[in-house]
């Protein structure tokens, strides 16, 4: 088994700086700290190896980690499709006796820096990523170390992962259609950040969606927002304030729906009525809202259970070639938010 000695060695540094890449010192300069992954990858060497048993070497334990694309906005605030996925993942690892743990990191060196430490420092047996980004430099390292992971959600990367997805271009294109049919023409769209892959992904559906009912694709009718109700509300006021504003907006998360929601009532208009508005998820507050909220339903706590036994399976050598890939179809769940334009 290799040690830390023989890694500075390999790499022509001291232990001392090995020592600061694993535990991810932001003075390493990156010549330097990329030498020493090369050496690490090609020693094998795994730093709390030794403290487990040489048998398994395994800590029966797997890892998510949230990264936070704006950690300067206030609009990171409790997710609460973060907590049923965790809740997911959970329950089905405590079955088979795993545990999970869970960090939160800004984007950027400090988010990569964690992974090192994680996965370099074998803290877990297994990683789960979600909200992937375009290049995300995640799974690059992660099959760069060959380290055990599995992804919600899917790039152009990942099609030679493991991953399970939820048709999102699929849900918003379903989202068009029914307000297409209620008589909607002037649809507003409340984007997701576009660092995430599913921004491309989603927005697809929305164009399909609208030109296969003849509408006319607005991008002046089109907001970014950040996943935070406030967002919401700035995209809702941004889109009302056009010259011909939106009888309908489509956001792409079931917060930002309800940011929409308040801002179309500040302005003394009433949500199913004036303005109609659609989320996307169905966290367990869109059918309790005062208007209930038309959105698209997405089974999360089950998604994070089968990310868990995907996961198992790569763990173990015998990736589930039944749940890899699998392509979940989202569902729209019709409530008091949405009604023909007034």
């Amino acid at each position: 088994m290799s040690t830390i000695r023989d890694v500075a060695r390999h790499a022509g540094v001291s232990v001392g700086t090995v020592s600061n890449v694993l535990n991810g010192n932001a003075a390493v300069r990156e010549e330097t700290r990329q030498r020493v992954l090369d050496a690490i990858k090609a020693l094998n060497f795994h730093p709390t190896a030794a403290a487990r048993s040489l048998n398994t070497q395994q800590t029966n334990t797997v890892g998510l980690v949230r990264t936070e694309l704006r950690p300067e906005s206030p609009g990171n605030e409790h997710d609460p499709v973060v907590s049923d996925l965790i809740d997911g993942i959970s329950g089905a690892a405590g079955k088979t006796g795993t545990g999970l743990l869970f960090w939160t990191t800004p984007i950027g060196r400090n988010e990569m820096a964690l992974y090192e430490r994680i996965v370099l420092g074998r803290q877990v047996d297994g990683m789960i990523l979600f909200a992937l980004r375009k290049n995300d430099p995640r799974v690059a390292f992660l099959k760069d170390v060959d380290f055990p992971f599995v992804v919600f959600g899917r790039t152009r990367e990942t099609t030679d992962s493991c991953w399970i997805d939820v048709d999102g271009a699929a849900g918003i294109e379903a989202a068009v259609d029914h307000l297409a049919e209620l008589g909607h023409c002037r649809i507003g769209y409340v984007a997701p950040p576009a660092e995430q892959y599913l921004a491309s992904l989603r927005w697809e559906g929305f164009v399909r969606g609208m030109r296969n009912h003849g509408l006319e694709v607005d991008e002046n009718l089109v907001f970014e927002g950040d996943f935070s109700e406030r967002s919401g509300q700035l995209g809702a006021h941004y889109l009302l304030d056009h010259v011909r504003p939106p009888t309908a907006i489509i956001c792409n998360n079931d917060r930002m729906a309800f940011g929409a929601m308040l801002a179309v009532q500040s302005r003394g208009l009433k949500v199913g009525r004036d303005v109609s508005v659609v989320g996307f998820d169905d966290i367990p507050l869109a059918r309790y809202w005062p208007i209930p909220l038309t959105t698209i339903y997405q089974p999360t706590i089950e998604i994070g259970g089968l990310l868990f036994t995907l996961l198992h399976s790569v763990i173990q050598g015998r990736p589930d070639s039944q749940l890899a890939g699998r392509l979940i179809k989202p569902v729209l769940r019709v409530r008091q938010s949405t009604s023909r334009p007034a």
